[in-house]
């Protein structure tokens, strides 16, 4: 349906690069809320950047990387995390004075440390990650309110931009997330504990698992919810997590030697049969949980 109503407009034109769940959510979210006057998809196939057009998450779209975004306000690089700076800097010769760069990748120190580094006079950078997203992939499983009470990350450094950062801002609110600013060393070693290390040890679980059904047949067989449930994320794109996880190397590793810690604990109380330490352990659990989930509401 065609837009009317542009007075929110907060960038007259957004490009986005790599139209799939999450971008093509961020495009039908800006569409929805009128944040932009056109909104631009790049990407390497047309058929699938037509698809995206009908169903509404883009108005147009180039398959020129490095002229597509020239008229762009805002562009939103939409790729895997080791592809944001290359990709960055495919187009950067082309962005117009003013122009502001965001990513939505899930680690940020390096990305942001390498875009500072390669943005010319007058283009800024603030990186960013949507802390929403789906099983599912592609623009067909895109939604326009997919961010709505989400948590959406914006980094702030010394280089950052505050008005840049403030425009930024302006757009997750105006989209129905939470904005929540912080340095990229901060946000990568939070993310390191509650989203790459449950993947790690996901696909840990799932080695040992395997190891035990090849002593016995009936291991699998006998699996239920709650492996279901700890082993679910492992059906997320290796290649994905592998580039994660080597982007996010030192806050990882430490997440992993804590983690290593409380199950050497667990071990010495379980070894000692030590019936209250075991109770201990797994009751302290359930009150951070609660707590957690009082925090999240």
């Amino acid at each position: 349906m065609p837009r009317e109503n542009f007075s929110d407009i907060i960038f007259e034109t957004i490009v986005i690069v790599g139209v799939g769940l999450i971008g093509g959510s961020l495009g039908m979210a800006a569409k929805k809320h009128c944040l932009a006057r056109k909104v631009i998809g790049i990407g390497r196939t047309e058929q699938k950047l037509m698809r995206a057009k009908i169903l509404g998450a883009i108005d147009d779209y180039s398959l020129e990387l490095e002229t597509g975004a020239s008229d762009a306000d805002l562009v939103i690089i939409c790729t895997p995390v080791r592809l944001v700076v290359p990709t960055l800097r495919r187009m950067i010769g082309r962005l117009k004075k003013g122009s502001i760069v965001t990513d939505v990748g899930s680690t940020k120190a390096e990305i942001v440390r390498e875009a500072g580094e390669i943005m010319p006079a007058g283009r800024f950078f603030v990186g960013g990650h949507p802390m929403a997203g789906s099983e599912q992939s592609g623009v067909e499983a895109a939604f326009p309110d997919m961010f709505l009470g989400a948590t959406y990350v914006l980094t702030a450094d010394e280089q950052t931009d505050l008005e840049a950062l403030g425009k930024m801002t302006e757009f997750v609110e105006a989209i129905g997330a939470r904005s929540e600013i912080m340095s990229p060393e901060e946000h990568d070693a939070a993310v390191a504990v509650i989203s790459h290390l449950p993947h790690a040890m996901a696909a840990a679980l799932l080695h040992t698992a395997e190891e035990a059904h090849k002593q016995s047949s009936k291991v699998f067989r006998l699996a239920a919810g709650s492996f279901r449930d700890l082993t679910r994320v492992s059906d997320s794109p290796p290649e994905l997590w592998r580039d994660i996880c080597l982007t996010n190397v030192e806050p990882l590793i430490s997440m992993i030697d804590q983690l290593q810690d409380q199950l050497a604990q667990f071990k010495h109380v379980l070894a000692q049969r030590d019936e209250e330490a075991v109770a201990q352990f797994f009751e302290q659990a359930k009150r951070i949980r609660d707590s957690y989930l009082r925090i999240a509401k």
